[in-house]
């Protein structure tokens, strides 16, 4: 892909931008069809365009697909037994005076974790 073609002007914004950021948006159809038309046009003839357009096309493909998946029984029961943990941290803080004048300060902190029953 030349400078040339990746540097358009967009009417719109009114400056020059790179067309390749607007492959997602074409391919998740947030373009106008005329937009996402005008640019297939391109890669039937820019075989450099068209890989790329092909790259997004199967990246974004893998990632709804994987998305779809349910994760394992044992895993979202897992997932489910952390949300339903509530950690409480308490902390307490002790100061005193020491005959020579010294400042002496203690700080305690408990830490409770409780699992609430499910749903």
């Amino acid at each position: 892909m030349s400078q040339d073609d990746r540097s358009r002007r967009d009417p719109a914004a009114g400056s020059v931008r790179d067309m390749r950021f607007g492959l997602e948006e074409a391919l998740d159809g947030e373009l106008p069809h005329e937009t996402v038309e005008r640019m297939r046009r391109h890669t039937d003839g820019c075989p450099e365009c068209a890989e790329e357009w092909e790259q997004v096309r199967r990246l974004k493909e893998l990632v709804r697909r994987s998305c779809a998946d349910r994760a394992p029984s044992d895993l979202r029961e897992r997932i489910a037994d952390q949300c339903r943990t509530v950690t409480v941290t308490t902390t307490s803080t002790t100061t005193s005076t020491g005959a020579d004048g010294s400042t002496v300060r203690v700080t305690r902190s408990t830490t409770t974790r409780r699992t609430l029953p499910p749903a």
